[in-house]
């Protein structure tokens, strides 16, 4: 008998068919949270899909799941209002902003991985604890430098839990920064130069001076409003300016923000601020983080 008159005979069958489909096709789907919005991303026919949903108040704080529980609940209907089983779900998640630090470590030609970092255990003027805190390690060999990104075990773990109360198989964590910066790269070949990046995440502005590709300057911004972002920002790079004792510096500029900022930094951004205005808001940090090439290895 074949599959045609099987569906025909018996109607319910075709149900199950798709379901059991369901179960063998692997589906990559990418889980980003805030501590107001969650979001969920994953491909569909080629065409990437993202959907939404604001978070309830105390539900996530200072990127901290705080009800593992109604969290997994909430990640598991949503996929469920979007027909993707679980089961066939291979989670990649990006942790939110303030889970993480980063900083370049010179001189890293003792540091072969995160175990020896965390053996030798050098200064780096951040608020995270070595033996309390999980750390991945990506060597810059040509340059005697690494790229250093710490987040607390009790925040990772956290995360962790979430996903596995929601029943889905977690493939991968890296920091949304961190992604979207290897998308950046990924976008602008070797990122040559001074790059300004400048990100908007919740109404809050950050500046990251990227310095041949590799940020040199993390500061999160005051201001939240054209044109005091940008008088900051000329602020913090003429500061910049002067430690380096460099004056009239090309950058180029990338502005990383939500749908409302699209088109709105060119407005004002003349010849004194030295360089081309390469994108103005055309992506979100989400969207950004999710044009970055996979990761070489997982953290």
């Amino acid at each position: 008998m074949e599959l045609a008159d099987l569906r025909d005979r018996f109607p319910a069958f075709d149900g199950l068919l798709v379901q059991i489909t369901g179960l063998l096709t692997r589906r990559r789907v990418v889980l980003a949270a805030s501590d107001r919005v969650l979001s969920l991303a994953w491909w569909e026919q080629g065409e990437q899909r993202i959907i939404t949903t604001d978070l309830p108040p105390d539900l996530c704080q200072g990127g901290v799941p705080l009800q593992r529980e109604v969290l997994a609940e909430m990640v598991a209907d949503l996929l469920i209002e979007q027909d993707i089983p679980s089961v066939s779900v291979e989670l990649d998640l990006l942790l939110p902003l303030p889970s993480c630090d980063w900083r370049l470590l010179e001189g890293a030609a003792g540091f072969d991985d995160a175990t020896s970092l965390r053996t030798l255990a050098p200064e780096m003027t951040w608020p995270l604890q070595w033996q309390k805190s999980y750390v991945a390690l990506t060597a810059l060999n040509d340059r005697d430098m690494a790229m250093v990104v710490g987040a607390d075990r009790l925040i990772l773990q956290a995360w962790i839990d979430t996903v596995a109360l929601a029943d889905l198989n977690l493939c991968q964590a890296e920091w949304l920064l961190v992604t979207a910066w290897r998308a950046l790269h990924a976008l602008n070949a070797s990122l040559e130069g001074e790059w300004v990046w400048l990100i908007e995440s919740e109404r809050i502005w950050r500046l990251v001076l990227l310095c041949e590709g590799l940020p040199e300057l993390d500061v999160v911004l005051q201001a939240t409003q054209l044109p005091s972002v940008r008088d900051e920002v000329l602020f913090l790079l003429d500061a910049w300016d002067q430690k380096q004792r460099q004056a009239g510096a090309r950058r180029s500029w990338w502005i990383t923000a939500g749908p409302s900022w699209k088109g709105r930094w060119a407005e004002g951004h003349g010849a004194g601020l030295h360089g081309p205005l390469v994108s103005d808001g055309e992506m979100s940090l989400l969207q950004l983080a999710l044009k970055a090439p996979p990761a070489e290895s997982k953290p």
